[in-house]
């Protein structure tokens, strides 16, 4: 039975690393909306795509060696807040970063919501609540991966799976249970201290 399924979430970019050679190599995100899209994971065996999304609210999330552990979602009838987004934006900030010998550099975007991005992690089902009515009342889910696909609004579900791959670096949670910060690291780039 397949309970593998991923998640997309909707982050605005609060700055970006570049390296030396002015590769991606770190972003800082914070959460938009609470709001997430649920698809089921591409299978291994060879079968017709189906990529039905459902939306769901994310009811609480508990952080777990540096990334996402656990997250309780329960339906939703609202839709993903649509983004203007544009794939370029004005800089407020540019920052060489202390103890750079290499020269990273970190920059912040000018406007708040100027930088959106698409955030998709890879999940399993752990448990499936119901009401009394038997409507499904909350989906427990346990991250199984730190690695998630970042990609600009407006690219459609199937285009995950070509998506650039960063890794969790770090989760923060605020105190009423949601992401506060995230911050991903490209594969293969070690960021720098700001």
């Amino acid at each position: 039975m397949q309970t593998a399924v991923q998640l997309t979430f909707s982050f605005e970019i609060a700055s970006m690393q570049l390296t030396p050679s002015f590769k991606m190599g770190a972003l800082q995100l914070k959460p938009t909306s609470k709001i997430v899209t649920m698809r089921l994971a591409p299978s291994q065996q060879p079968q017709p795509a189906m990529n039905l999304q459902v939306t769901f609210e994310i009811a609480t999330i508990q952080a777990a060696g540096g990334g996402i552990g656990q997250i309780r979602l329960t339906p939703s009838q609202q839709q993903r807040p649509s983004v203007i987004s544009s794939p370029a934006f004005n800089i407020a900030g540019l920052q060489l970063l202390s103890g750079s010998d290499s020269g990273a550099v970190q920059i912040t975007p000018s406007q708040q919501g100027q930088a959106s991005v698409h955030v998709t992690g890879r999940f399993q089902i752990a448990t499936v609540e119901f009401s009394p009515s038997f409507e499904i009342s909350s989906l427990v889910l346990n991250a199984t991966s730190k690695s998630v696909s970042v990609q600009l609004p407006g690219a459609g579900p199937s285009a995950v799976e070509g998506a650039p791959v960063f890794e969790i670096a770090n989760v923060q949670i605020a105190g009423n249970g949601e992401i506060g910060m995230m911050q991903l690291n490209a594969q293969g780039a070690a960021p720098k201290a700001a």
